[in-house]
């Protein structure tokens, strides 16, 4: 079964309560969190390590520290989910700065671990097309699509996340997805609007 759940999907508990709890110390409140978010932040870290243990064990970590900060949330700033997945970019992040020369977030979609031999052999051909399409943006529209596109993240939570403006991201998205219109073939361009990679 996929592992993508959009925020929308994500938000079948009253969250707010439960975070305020949690910010007050009541910690056992965090585990309805968890298993609400789980799915969406494992997809997220799964599609820019395309590995299956390294994705858990930066999803275990990234909520590790969720529990940890919990106290800096603030749902002013941006949506829960949101604040998860900032977590789980700057952990994959830390991630790849301890397996090999230092690369650009924006480019770790594309990495994968010297001794990560096999990628899920089901997804290999998915894998290379999209990255085919991908390779013709820069780092910051491609980073914008992936958010957007296999995220599901609305433009409030992308625009934290790069630190735009939400209206600069929009433009920036529409920008991109015309240029692949004109640069890549109709199927991968359905391939990457209607599946998203998922382990």
């Amino acid at each position: 079964s996929s592992l993508r759940m959009t925020p929308k999907d994500a938000q079948t508990i009253d969250e707010a309560p439960l975070i305020a709890r949690c910010q007050a110390g009541h910690l056992e409140d965090f585990d309805p969190l968890y298993r609400a978010h789980v799915r969406s932040v494992y997809a997220f870290v799964y599609r820019r390590t395309m590995h299956r243990e390294n994705a858990e064990d930066i999803t275990s970590v990234t909520f590790m520290k969720a529990l940890e900060r919990i106290g800096t949330f603030s749902g002013k700033k941006g949506t829960f989910i949101g604040w998860l997945i900032s977590i789980a970019r700057n952990t994959v992040t830390d991630h790849y700065r301890t397996k090999r020369e230092w690369k650009d977030i924006e480019d770790v979609w594309d990495l994968s671990s010297d001794d990560d031999v096999a990628t899920d052999a089901s997804t290999t051909l998915d894998i290379e097309k999209v990255r085919s399409a991908l390779k013709t943006l820069d780092a910051a529209k491609r980073e914008i699509v992936l958010l957007r596109l296999w995220d599901g993240l609305p433009y409030k939570d992308i625009a934290a996340i790069p630190g735009k403006s939400e209206g600069n991201c929009k433009v920036i998205f529409c920008r991109a997805v015309e240029q692949l219109r004109k640069e890549v073939p109709l199927a991968v361009l359905l391939l990457l609007f209607l599946s998203p990679i998922n382990p």
